[in-house]
This record gives C-alpha cells, structure tokens and sequence, in this order.
C-alpha cells in the first residue's frame, strides 16, 4: 500500500457496505450501521441525492460482494464459535465494524485486527470523530504484510496461538504478492485443528480484461498483483496440508443470501469466496 492517510480502497469498501445500509431492501444481506456513522456527512448525502448511480449494474454488482463476503465470514464465524472457537483475527481489518456490532451469545470472543499502522490510524480517527469506544475485546495488531511475517506480528499481541482460530481475510490477496499470500497460508495451517480462515481472491479467465475495480485500485495506488485460479488454490492448499477447502459457489450463495429478494441487488457470477480449515 502507497497511502500514508490510510487505505482508499478499505474506504471505498465501507462506503459501499454503508450503500447497502442507505439504499438497499431488506433484510439487510449485511446488517451494518456503524459503517454508516464512519462515513461524513457529506458522502452520506452525495449517496442520497445519487441514488441512480448505485442503482447501475457495475455499482450494484460490486457492493453485491462486499456485503457478501463480510456476511458469509460472519456466519462462518458464528458455527466456529459454537464449535468452540473464541478467537477471531481479522487480517488487513481495514473499516471493518464487525467488533463494533458484536451479536448477543458470543461474549467470551477475542478479536484481533491485524492491518498496516496507516490504516489502523484513519480507522481510528474515524471512530473518534463518531464518538464511537472500541470494545475491551477488541486488540490492534500493526503489520505490513509484505515486509513482516503475520506471526512475528502476532507474538506482539495476547492472541493464543495454543489455541484454535478463525480468520477473515477479504478484499487482501489481490494486493499482495503470490509470495506474501504463501507465507499466510504456511502460518495458518500451522495454527492448532479446526482453525479456520474465510478468504477472498480474484480469478482471472482467459481472455479477461482488466476490470474497472482494478483500475480504479491502481488509480488509488494499491495496484491488484496476484490472480488465482480456483484448482490451482486447492492443489496449493491440499499440499500445504490443509484438510478441506470449501470455494462458495455461486449457485449456493444465491439460494442462502438472495431468494426473495425485491431490490434487485444481484448474487455474484463468481465471487472468489473460500474457507479452509486447518
């Protein structure tokens, strides 16, 4: 990242998790407020009174995602928890508020947000500026992922690596190099059984060009780097020792998040959402 004020693109996506919270129906796919009292006024009222630009197939498609993601980690986050799980490490948080709207019956969590110092700080600006407290559960864990390795980071923090884990890692891979990736998935299949890490990653298909998303991204400085293709990961996975991967099919994530619905918000063609457990 090429941003000492912060991440753009984190920004770019709590302002479209705070579109769905503005313009979309409900149910909400992702039931998020506190994304919405991130944002300046300003933005808010620029949504509003562009209501039709987020209405577009590209805008609608693109938040489609976003919220997507972040509820399929939650939910996976949640069966972790019943099965024992009590830590949840967010890597490269970026504005995420899962922390900050934490559901009843999981008290004893421990949350960890692991991103770069720069980001952590536009984050933190922002929850101040709402008035917004960080919960005590809540710990920040400074890191660049390309120059340090996730478990050095870690040891910093009163995170247990003794103990089972679950991982959100969205919207990160693509930023990284096929190096950097390697060495999170070598820690996180090192961590105790039944760890747990829900990712997100782009594939490239021949013939693509390059999407206006990474265009945009490049624009911000936080080029795209690395493309997966989907056998390619389970192979890699397999051999690192992992014992199942679970790619989120299209099909499945419609008839779970989409049926029903009357806003015309999209299911993704191929949303690149996987979760691998150790």
């Amino acid at each position: 990242m090429d941003n000492p004020g912060g991440s753009l693109t984190a920004q770019g996506a709590a302002g479209l998790r705070a579109v769905h919270q503005l313009l979309d129906g409900h149910p909400k796919l992702l039931y998020d407020p506190v994304s919405v009292q991130l944002l300046d006024p300003h933005i808010i009222e620029q949504i509003l009174t562009e209501r039709g630009f987020y209405r577009e197939p590209g805008p609608m498609g693109l938040r489609s995602h976003i919220v997507l993601r972040s509820r399929y980690a939650e939910d996976r986050l949640a069966q972790a928890y019943a099965r024992g799980i009590r830590q949840y490490l967010l890597l490269g948080a970026g504005l995420d508020t899962f922390a900050w709207r934490q559901p009843p019956g999981m008290e004893e969590l421990h949350i960890f947000e692991a991103d770069h110092p720069a980001t952590q700080k536009q984050k933190m600006q922002r929850l101040s500026q709402a008035g917004i407290e960080t919960p005590g559960n809540v710990r920040f864990v400074p890191i660049d992922f390309e120059t340090e390795s996730l478990e050095a980071a870690l040891r910093r923090s009163d995170l247990d690596l003794t103990l089972p884990v679950f991982i959100s890692w969205l919207g990160v891979t693509v930023y990284l190099t096929m190096e950097a990736i390697d060495a999170v998935f070598r820690f996180v299949v090192g961590l105790p059984p039944t760890s747990e890490m829900v990712f997100t990653f782009a594939q490239k298909r021949p013939g693509d060009a390059m999407r206006p998303t990474a265009i945009r991204a490049a624009g911000a400085g936080e080029p795209w780097k690395t493309y997966i293709r989907p056998e390619e990961l389970g192979w890699k996975l397999a051999k690192m020792g992992f014992s199942s991967l679970y790619v989120l099919p299209p099909e499945e994530a419609r008839e779970l998040y989409y049926t029903g619905r009357e806003d015309g918000l999209p299911p993704p063609q191929g949303a690149g959402i996987a979760s691998v457990i150790v």
